[in-house]
């Protein structure tokens, strides 16, 4: 009999040296990432009679140890891929971490390079580092291409039809109903996307929607003319007041390490790293300046405030695993903060006619990303049921066709997150949405001000993830999860 107590105990700190170890790498702390050793340690977790046992007990158990079984063999299952490409994994982050981009006699490290791109307004200059970007993300598709056939194979070795059959069972989301919902999304809001983003990037970088490539997109989402009002310096001063406006002291929160330190191995984009839950928590962010920075910040808080709180005698599968859509709506709701009028007034100096501007670039920035996640999805259906071979140009097609610019073909593999997380990203936006309506209905316009409002967020964060977002919607008081709210809050600011 399989000793479930002990499976549990060692996923817990499987994880957690997982996640160090990939903080270490990601922050810039540590050039070689080595998975490969941290899998060896705890491979009598990763066996196909492990995946057996724990499933077999699942279809035996009921209620609460149903649940919990259910959240487990989801882990297992995840990381039994993850063992299989290990040392592929380990090569591609090794190389994110030193590899550089040589653009002009000079040498930029690669994850560096991401910055330069988004901060360069010389659009010349700016395709020249994107160029040579590209290059850097040619020599690591070979690495990826090998680790995605090892994730597809190891998939069909399990006994499923392909990989999204896999996560479809396993997460019990149904993907292609989500597709459905986000085409219909799409769809909805076509017209008014298209007319503003060719109006925007033709009034602000001179290009039209069409013609415009990817950096031409960065570049414009970095909004540089809002940088005045989103100090760098001040970024951890606005997080630490805003949560003690909501009962939450920051400062006193030991669980919690803000690594705010710049670094040129670091990466660029901000990240959460529960090592261990609730107790060590760090929030990671490559200090720029900018709104977007904040929101990546906040949104970053968001997680960590979930994972901080807590309740530490949940068991590992509440405390660590469950529906990572729940802690995504909870990072959503913070970093969109930065998006609230109400928020921006009270934490700035923008006059109306800037807000006004302000609010509606953001709002169209967030419905880019809807649309960019909705077409992801869509394409990432057809790069785990179909042969790799091709996907470069699906992808390609897929992105253009939704978003209307240029897509690197290249980017088909780098863009894509394991497990088919893009679902869960879209199924947090719509819960942020339903959550946020209910927290301005109980709590007023400005319920960050109100402690009321933090102690409602302390005790659903309490919870974990135990309950999935469909539940968490249905505890705030709607049926399950709706889209209609995010529209709503959409055409508020783009009708």
């Amino acid at each position: 009999m399989l000793d479930l107590d002990r499976i549990r105990v060692d996923a817990d700190n499987f994880l957690g040296e997982l996640i160090r170890e990939s903080y270490l790498n990601r922050a810039g702390l540590k050039d070689e990432a080595n998975f490969s050793a941290i899998y060896e340690k705890h491979q009598n977790l990763f066996t196909k009679k492990v995946l057996s046992e724990v499933e077999r007990q699942k279809r035996q158990a009921t209620c609460e140890e149903e649940r919990r079984l259910r959240y487990l063999l989801e882990f297992l299952t995840r990381f039994y891929l993850g063992m299989a490409a290990k040392e592929q994994t380990d090569k591609a982050l090794t190389m994110q971490a030193k590899e550089v981009v040589k653009v002009d006699g000079k040498e930029i490290p690669f994850r560096l390079a991401a910055v330069k791109i988004m901060n360069e307004p010389n659009r010349e200059e700016r395709d020249n580092i994107f160029r040579a970007y590209g290059k850097v993300i040619d020599k690591l598709n070979i690495v990826l291409l090998e680790r995605m056939q090892k994730l597809h194979e190891v998939s069909e070795d399990l006994g499923y039809d392909n990989y999204m059959a896999l996560f479809k069972e396993t997460k019990g989301i149904d993907f292609h109903e989500l597709e459905k919902i986000m085409k219909g999304f799409i769809t909805r809001t076509e017209s008014i996307f298209t007319k503003r983003m060719n109006e925007e990037l033709q009034e602000k970088i001179g290009v039209k929607l069409k013609d415009a490539e990817t950096h031409d997109v960065t570049f414009y989402l970095r909004a540089g003319e809002f940088d005045k009002y989103f100090k760098k310096e001040k970024a951890a001063e606005m997080l630490r007041t805003t949560l003690a406006n909501m009962g939450i002291s920051l400062d006193r929160q030991e669980n919690i390490q803000l690594d705010l330190e710049e670094r040129p191995k670091k990466s660029p984009r901000a990240f959460c790293a529960p090592i261990k839950v609730p107790s060590e928590i760090k929030l990671v962010i490559m200090p720029r300046g900018g709104c977007r920075d904040y929101t990546s910040l906040f949104h970053e808080a968001g997680h960590s405030e979930h994972h901080g709180y807590t309740n530490p005698n949940l068991p590992v599968e509440y405390r660590r695993f469950g529906d990572s859509s729940v802690t995504e709506g909870f990072a959503f709701l913070l970093g969109y903060l930065t998006m609230d009028d109400n928020w921006v007034r009270q934490h700035t100096s923008m006059k109306e006619e800037i807000l006004t501007w302000f609010l509606e670039f953001q709002n169209l920035a967030k419905l880019l990303s809807l649309r960019r996640y909705g077409a992801k999805l869509s394409y990432e259906i057809r790069l785990h049921t179909n042969t790799l071979e091709g996907m470069d140009n699906t992808y390609k097609e897929t992105l253009e066709s939704v978003l209307k610019f240029k897509h690197q073909k290249n980017r088909y593999l780098v863009d894509v997150d394991d497990a088919f997380y893009c679902s869960q990203y879209l199924r947090a936006w719509i819960f942020e949405a339903q959550l946020k309506a209910k927290l301005k209905e109980n709590y007023g316009e400005e319920w960050f001000n109100n402690p009321e409002a933090g102690k409602f967020l302390m005790d659903l964060w309490s919870h974990g993830q135990k309950f999935n977002v469909v539940e968490l919607a249905q505890m705030v008081g709607y049926s399950g999860l709706d889209i209609e709210p995010l529209i709503s809050s959409l055409q508020t600011y783009l009708s």
